[in-house]
């Protein structure tokens, strides 16, 4: 029994957490690791040779990554997304899959700054704990990636936290459409068919939660999909069939048959080590 490592985890669960607390939405698994161990955190300090803020990793504490009840932080700086404000609608835990260890990943995938952990985002934007100036108690930037800058959001991360927030409008607005759309197959057909990632987006969000019955379709849908001559639509498509996969819809011979296409187009072969390393 090693006594030394039994303590070390007894301290570290009994750290008091004084940032905001319950910040996690409940019953939306993705993006959440297993629990938080002090061994965890030790590796990704390691990794990153910094401190990572007690804020942060005391959120984690509570659960380790996942969706959170806010969408929103204010911005001072117009950006692709909006004029005032950033979305923001989950944190990365410490992990490997979809977690901050992916950073290194991701930032040459993607071409951003090093020194940054990032702790949210997707292609298009990403916020991060900006190292490049200091080893510890960073501030928070945003990467916008379709304009090529950065905006620092908050000095620190508990000033982050507290900058969370809910955008009613843009909430109510948003969800209010989605629940008014009625989508048939044919519909479906004709959207899935365009090149346009904004119209794809609400139709895969559909089709994801009303597979039943339509598994084959959205089978047959992702392959095609994956093999569209645009980048942005074969990354959307691949995000979009790893969800489809957690969820059980795909057939395994459909798997198979996405891990080839996968596997042989170089611009989007990464998806397979980060998706479907077990196929």
């Amino acid at each position: 029994m090693n006594v030394q490592k039994i303590l070390k985890e007894i301290l570290f669960s009994l750290e008091v957490n004084l940032v905001k607390s319950n910040i996690w939405r409940d019953n939306a698994d993705e993006y959440k690791l297993e629990p938080l161990t002090a061994e965890m955190l030790k590796k990704a300090e390691e990794t990153f040779k910094i401190k990572l803020p007690l804020s942060y990793i005391n959120v984690l504490r509570e659960q380790n990554g996942g969706y959170i009840k806010f969408d929103s932080h204010p911005s001072d700086t117009p950006n692709s997304w909006a004029d005032d404000h950033i979305n923001v609608d989950h944190i990365f835990g410490i992990g490997e899959q979809n977690g901050i260890l992916k950073s290194q990943y991701l930032i040459k995938e993607w071409d951003l700054p090093n020194n940054v952990v990032l702790i949210s985002g997707n292609g298009h934007g990403w916020i991060g704990l900006d190292y490049r100036n200091t080893r510890e108690e960073p501030p928070i930037i945003y990467i916008d990636v379709d304009l090529g800058k950065i905006i620092e959001l908050a000095p620190d991360f508990d000033s982050f936290l507290n900058g969370l927030y809910v955008d009613e409008t843009e909430h109510e607005d948003t969800y209010y459409e989605q629940e008014e759309i009625s989508w048939t197959l044919d519909d479906l057909k004709t959207v899935l068919s365009t090149n346009n990632e904004q119209e794809i987006i609400p139709a895969l969000n559909y089709l994801y939660e009303n597979s039943k019955g339509n598994e084959i379709f959205i089978e047959q849908s992702m392959i095609i999909l994956l093999q569209s001559p645009d980048l942005e639509i074969k990354q959307l498509a691949a995000n979009f069939t790893n969800h489809f996969n957690e969820v059980g819809i795909l057939s395994s011979k459909g798997i198979k048959e996405i891990v080839s296409i996968i596997k042989s187009d170089n611009e989007i072969e990464y998806y397979v080590d980060m998706y479907f390393s077990e196929n």
